[in-house]
């Protein structure tokens, strides 16, 4: 899509917050490369990334509408293959992004598991490879200590943080998947 050729102004009407796209013809909602028909298109990278990031702006409105200005000459059917590629692109997606989270999870309980096997044989190093009670035994028995903690830095990352971006973009797709679109002629 051509820079410049996507504009948005966040207005309200009555209860609605809408997030405007103005469009000369509805080619430009999609993706150039690719020849699939409407319902199986990409969205345009910057039309997506757009919708995104009006959304994440509106986050507590609970009334959005997605208008899409379109000059006069489409019929019910463009209009209706447009909702339905915006609907379909968004659920995409949202599996999609879940299916990263559920790839987080499997990858920190996996880290998690080396972690502690790690940790436990530090420990375990510690507790009997250094008995003694010099300065050099007590030192790298609290490196090995500390070397096994160390290790359990990143599965506790993951299993804690890691995962809550791709949920919350999930979340937002599945909105934006499901606002109303309302195609009007252009103005």
């Amino acid at each position: 899509m051509r820079k410049g050729a996507l504009h948005g102004i966040y207005r309200r009407e009555g209860d609605w917050n809408l997030i405007e796209l103005k469009l000369s013809q509805s080619a430009q909602l999609f993706n150039s490369l690719d020849p699939s028909p409407f319902h199986e298109r990409d969205l345009d990278d910057d039309v997506a990334e757009y919708l995104v990031d009006a959304l994440r702006e509106l986050h507590g409105h609970r009334h959005v509408k997605l208008v899409v200005h379109l000059s006069a000459g489409h019929d019910a059917r463009v209009h209706q293959e447009i909702r339905e590629a915006i609907r379909n692109y968004f659920l995409y997606r949202e599996q999609s992004a879940r299916f990263d989270v559920r790839q987080e999870l499997r990858l920190g309980r996996a880290s998690l598991l080396v972690g502690l096997l790690f940790l436990a044989a530090c420990v375990a190093i510690a507790r009997f490879a250094f008995e003694g009670e010099g300065v050099a035994t007590q030192t790298l028995r609290e490196g090995f200590l500390i070397i096994g903690w160390v290790a359990m830095w990143r599965p506790l990352e993951i299993l804690l943080y890691e995962w809550w971006p791709p949920l919350r973009d999930a979340w937002l797709y599945r909105r934006i998947s499901g606002l109303e679109v309302e195609i009007r002629g252009a103005e």
